[in-house]
């Protein structure tokens, strides 16, 4: 009974250690290297369409789709209108802070997978070469979840054989150092 009390507590502790480990990292990266904020990119303008359908007809707006305005959809961006007393819009400019906003979130996630899959992967290499079990396990788990937060955080952001090189590598690192901790 003794001697399943001291292994539960070992595998709490270790589980402890992994989290921790990996929150740790990720708060860190968060703290100093701060993601981009919306608002920064796009002020609140009231980017409703012009009145369409019945409402038009009750408001005697003549809408059409412009051509620029098929072409900002085309390139991300969203048309903005001027409005009239009636409601009616037509169009103005097309507004591309919120693809300005996704295209800087991209390169952010980025270069968060760039900072913590490294340290996640310094983290599982402490773990192979440390010499207390459960601390090693914590922090090669800890590890783990570091490097699987970097890559979920650029992944959508990745082509597609890019995704497959980075998992590729991951998982080579991680069976090789797999291999050097149980070859002993």
């Amino acid at each position: 009974m003794r001697a399943h009390t001291e292994q539960f507590k070992l595998v709490a502790m270790t589980l402890v250690i992994s989290i921790l480990s990996a929150l740790f990292i990720g708060l860190l990266v968060d703290a100093i290297y701060e993601a981009p904020q919306y608002e920064d990119f796009c002020e609140s303008y009231n980017y409703a369409e012009p009145y369409r359908g019945k409402l038009a007809e009750q408001q005697n707006c003549a809408y059409i789709q412009t051509e620029e305005e098929r072409q900002c959809y085309k390139d991300g961006g969203f048309p903005e209108y001027n409005y009239d007393v009636k409601g009616c819009g037509t169009y103005k400019e097309c507004n591309f802070c919120n693809k300005e906003f996704n295209d800087a979130t991209n390169i952010y996630n980025r270069n968060v997978f760039f900072i913590v899959a490294p340290i996640g992967l310094i983290l599982i290499l402490f773990g192979v070469f440390y010499g207390i079990g459960f601390i090693a396990s914590g922090f090669m788990f800890g590890g783990i979840f570091s490097v699987a937060y970097g890559t979920i955080r650029h992944f959508s952001g990745m082509s597609k054989v890019m995704r497959v090189i980075v998992i590729f590598i991951e998982l080579v690192i991680v069976i090789w150092l797999a291999i050097k901790k149980l070859k002993k």
